[in-house]
């Protein structure tokens, strides 16, 4: 089970297709649907970039997404200008060391020890050395290593992941994961090798574009049910490689479960448990064919 709704985007924007197909001969302009495979991970967007979808004419002016929330309210729309979404890379570090027998351990030079004190170093320089409000989420997943009880291993592997919602941030992390790892291993006579493996950027909403979305959700659903976001999320998107050639937004849709109130205690996304009202996906796909169909008539009105 892959519980990050984009079966219910596909099925919303399927249904906005057919809803604007309705209304053609309104349509002073055209709109491309864009279906993402392969987002969690694959970079799909980027894919149908590097195959021209961007590109071939006619090019688009502008792009809107959205993407389903079960922690807010069924049927609101958030959004932020700005950065909505962070960035994400993958990093892995192995240290290596000299096995040996467990009982000897003088004999040998034990990479264990020097991981954890690497992994608590690491979530260390994120509070004490970058700025809080330039944020940087640094998460160890996962460590590694060793055989037996009595074994010193010659090698631990680490592997995490980094959140940043800047360049600037991402750039300061990547120098504090090897400068941290290497210098800490060295001290205690191992080495440690780092690799950094860059994913998405940061999703970057057009100002200007989020208050135009902003204009057609308040008509569509009440100025009660938009939510100003008070700061990204630092979950990541492939969205954000359409955002790069050109203005738009993608803005979050509520599709809280029926009976209840309470955000902190309901299952999100990639949660096992998680489920999502049904009945709200309507707005979103209003949602899809309201943006398009007003942007494309006020832009031909300018």
């Amino acid at each position: 089970m892959h519980a990050c709704g984009h079966d219910s985007h596909t099925a919303m924007l399927v249904q906005a297709v057919h809803l604007l197909h309705r209304h053609r001969d309104e349509l002073p302009g055209t709109v491309k649907f864009m279906f993402q495979p392969g987002e969690e991970g694959h970079a799909g967007a980027r894919h149908m970039h590097n195959d021209g979808l961007l590109d071939i004419d006619p090019k688009p002016d502008a792009a809107f997404a959205l993407h389903i929330f079960p922690n807010i309210k069924a049927g609101s729309i958030a959004g932020k200008p700005g950065p909505l979404l962070a960035s994400v890379d993958t990093w892995t570090i192995k240290v290596k060391g000299k096995g040996g027998h467990a009982s000897m351990p003088y004999l040998a030079v034990d990479p264990v020890p020097v991981a954890c004190e690497i992994g608590l170093a690491l979530h260390a320089m994120v509070t004490r050395r970058t700025n809080v409000f330039d944020p940087i989420v640094l998460t160890l997943g996962r460590i590694s290593g060793g055989t037996a009880s009595n074994i010193i291993p010659e090698v631990v592997d680490m592997l995490g992941t980094l959140r940043t919602t800047s360049e600037a941030a991402r750039e300061i992390a990547h120098d504090g994961i090897r400068r941290v790892a290497t210098n800490i291993a060295f001290a205690h006579q191992c080495e440690a090798a780092v690799e950094i493996r860059a994913g998405y950027p940061v999703t970057v909403n057009d100002a200007e574009f989020v208050d135009f979305a902003r204009g057609v959700a308040t008509d569509l659903v009440g100025a009660e049910n938009y939510i100003s976001m008070p700061a990204p999320f630092m979950g990541a998107e492939d969205f954000s490689y359409v955002l790069q050639r050109m203005p738009g937004c993608m803005m979050f849709l509520g599709v809280m479960p029926d009976g209840h109130r309470d955000h902190d205690h309901i299952p999100s996304c990639h949660s096992n448990h998680m489920i999502l009202n049904e009945d709200a996906m309507a707005v979103g796909i209003a949602m899809h064919a309201a943006v398009a169909h007003r942007y494309l008539t006020e832009e031909v009105a300018v």
